[in-house]
C-alpha cells in the first residue's frame, strides 16, 4: 500500500495483488473528489430515476393485482409499467455515460497533474470531462448498434426454432444462455479495456483504440479476469446490501397493495411510507452508480499495466518526448 500523498502511476507493471491494492490506494487519495463530482452529476439523475423505478413497480403491482381481481384495465397498467421501465433504462444509460466522464475525467486530470485531486475545481476538470464524455458517447453508440444487430440475429434464430420445432426451444435457450456466459467471460476483460485505451490517449483514433484495447485485454486476460471479478463481487455485495431497504419496502407494499384478505393497504398508501419508499429508491440508484465506479478504476489501471507491460508505454513516451526531458 502506497503512502497517501504519493503519486500513483497509471502506466506501471503490477501483479495480481497490486492490481487490487492500487485501486484502494487511488480511492484513499481521491475519494472526496470522486464522491463530490459523482454526487453533483448523478444525484439529480437518481432523484428522477427513483421515481421511474417506483413507477415501474407500481404499474407492475397494479397489473398483477388487476389480473388477480379480473379488473378491466390491465393494458393501462402494462403501458404505465412499460413507459416507467423505458424511462428508468434511459436514465440509467445517461448515468453510466456521466459516471464514465467523471471517473475517467478525474483520472486523466490526476495522471497529468502533480498531486492528488483534493483541491480540484470544475474549471480544471471540465476539459477532461468533456473529452471523456464525447469519446465514451461514441463507444456507447457503437455498443448499442452492435447489441441491436446481435439481438436481431439471436431473436430471428430463436423465432425460427420456435416456429419449426417448439419442443427444441428450451434446449436452444439454455444453450444460448451458456454460450453468452462463456462469451462474457472470454470477452469481458478485452472489452473493458477499450474505453481506457480511447480516453487516456489524446491522439487515439476510434478503430485503432478498439483494436488496441482488445489486444491488450487478451494479453493480460487472466490477471484482468481475477481483478475485475473480485472488484465486481465486492461491489455486487455492497449494492445488494444498500438495496435491501428498498426491496423490503417494495415487498411490503406489494403484499398490502394486492388487496389480500386481512391486509389493509392504508398502511402503505400514505405520504410518510411513500416518501421513505421513494428515498430508498433514490439511495439505491445513486449508490449503484457510485459503487460501479470502482471497477472502472480497476479497468483503467489494468489498461495502464497492459500498456506498460506489452507496449512499453513509458519508454515510448520518453523516446517521443526526448527533447523535453
Amino acid at each position: 500500500m502506497q503512502p497517501i500523498d504519493e503519486k500513483i502511476k497509471l502506466y506501471a507493471v503490477r501483479d495480481f495483488g497490486q492490481g487490487l491494492t492500487v485501486v484502494m490506494d487511488f480511492l484513499r487519495q481521491n475519494w472526496k473528489a470522486l464522491l463530490l463530482y459523482l454526487t453533483y452529476f448523478l444525484l439529480p439523475l437518481s432523484l428522477i430515476q427513483g421515481l421511474s423505478l417506483n413507477g415501474f413497480m407500481s404499474g407492475y403491482m397494479d397489473l398483477i393485482g388487476g389480473i388477480m381481481t379480473n379488473a378491466s384495465d390491465p393494458p393501462m397498467s402494462l403501458l404505465y409499467a412499460g413507459l416507467s421501465l423505458l424511462a428508468y433504462m434511459a436514465l440509467y444509460m445517461l448515468g453510466i455515460l456521466l459516471m464514465y466522464a467523471v471517473v475517467y475525467g478525474l483520472m486523466r486530470l490526476y495522471e497529468r497533474g502533480e498531486g492528488n485531486l483534493s483541491d480540484v475545481s470544475w474549471s480544471d476538470l471540465k476539459p477532461h470531462f468533456m473529452f471523456t464524455l464525447k469519446r465514451t458517447l461514441v463507444l456507447l453508440l457503437i455498443g448499442f448498434a452492435v447489441a441491436f444487430v446481435l439481438v436481431v440475429i439471436v431473436g430471428t434464430v430463436i423465432g425460427l426454432v420456435m416456429y419449426q420445432n417448439p419442443a427444441l426451444f428450451a434446449s436452444v435457450y439454455m444453450l444460448f444462455v451458456f454460450f453468452m456466459l462463456a462469451v462474457a467471460v472470454l470477452l469481458g476483460p478485452p472489452l473493458s479495456l477499450i474505453t481506457p485505451a480511447y480516453v487516456f490517449e489524446d491522439d487515439a483514433t476510434l478503430i485503432p483504440a478498439i483494436k488496441r484495447g482488445v489486444r491488450l485485454g487478451f494479453k493480460i486476460w487472466l490477471v484482468a479476469v481475477g481483478v475485475l471479478t473480485i472488484l465486481s463481487m465486492i461491489i455486487y455485495m455492497g449494492q445488494q446490501f444498500i438495496s435491501l431497504p428498498w426491496g423490503i419496502m417494495m415487498f411490503v407494499k406489494m403484499l398490502f397493495g394486492m388487496g389480500l384478505d386481512g391486509l389493509n393497504s392504508s398502511y402503505v398508501d400514505n405520504v410518510f411510507y411513500s416518501f421513505i419508499y421513494y428515498l430508498t429508491a433514490v439511495i439505491q440508484c445513486f449508490a449503484g452508480f457510485v459503487l460501479s465506479a470502482v471497477p472502472l478504476i480497476g479497468a483503467a489501471f489494468l489498461y495502464g499495466h497492459a500498456a506498460e507491460k506489452v507496449d512499453g508505454m513509458t519508454v515510448s513516451d520518453n523516446i517521443r518526448n526526448f527533447d523535453s526531458l
